[in-house]
């Protein structure tokens, strides 16, 4: 199964004190951004009023009025402790401001080559009576309350490696990739998709004053890494979440 992000979002109310999470964000994650980007408040909760990138380590932070997300690229599981110390030191910096953490979600992307990977997902995950030779597409989204605390949810469809010719038309321009038919491409590998999610919006929406603790942040976390594997194979090779 190869890795492709770690992902962590945590949710708050309207940020109040921007300028000072900014400072405490550049002194605490100074070895690993040299700058961060400040934008204006927008209509828009959503979009960035805080943000930095560093290329080298191909991760990224960005806050928005009301969350905060860390992501991390191009990775594998041996980037699972790194990302869970990033995970506890970022909640403990919103805690530390006094910034109350609503709910979270962990997020991780992964990929697993399987050389039909339609028929990979449709043999165990759908009824009989669906499943057709001429099928060219399939996702599957699944998502389960855990221990009356957590969502669980799962995302698996099927895509290719496609490597397409180059085109150049009369006037020696490359042909965009819309207006490239398939008709010769090489399909490299079959594979199939996973997207995995946990958080705790269930016992937000279901415990009243809830807010996320570090207890249940590293529960999330071992949950996570724990099913990373084993729950996702367990769906696609035997139908079970």
């Amino acid at each position: 199964m190869k890795i492709n992000c770690f992902s962590v979002t945590f949710w708050f109310n309207i940020l109040s004190n921007s300028n000072e999470l900014l400072s405490s964000l550049q002194d605490a994650l100074k070895d690993e951004y040299s700058k961060f980007e400040l934008f204006n408040k927008a209509d828009n909760l959503l979009l960035p009023i805080i943000r930095s990138i560093n290329s080298d380590k191909k991760t990224n932070i960005v806050v928005s009025q009301i969350n905060l997300q860390y992501n991390m690229d191009d990775v594998s599981l041996n980037n699972a402790n790194e990302f869970k110390e990033k995970v506890m030191t970022l909640y403990n910096l919103l805690i530390q401001n006094n910034i109350k953490v609503l709910h979270t979600s962990l997020f991780i992307n992964a990929e697993l080559v399987k050389e039909d990977a339609i028929k990979s997902i449709a043999k165990n995950t759908i009824s009989k009576t669906l499943q057709d030779e001429s099928l060219v597409d399939m996702s599957l989204k699944l998502g389960k309350c855990y221990e009356e605390l957590f969502y669980k949810i799962v995302t698996i469809f099927n895509k290719k490696q496609i490597k397409l010719p180059k085109i150049v038309d009369e006037e020696g321009r490359t042909v965009p990739i819309p207006l490239i038919s398939w008709n010769g491409a090489l399909v490299e590998n079959e594979l199939v998709d996973v997207s995995y999610e946990i958080n705790d919006k269930y016992s937000y929406d279901f415990t009243k004053n809830y807010n996320t603790t570090e207890f249940y942040l590293n529960k999330m976390l071992f949950v996570l890494f724990d099913d990373l594997e084993s729950d996702i194979n367990n769906i696609i090779d035997n139908g079970k979440f």
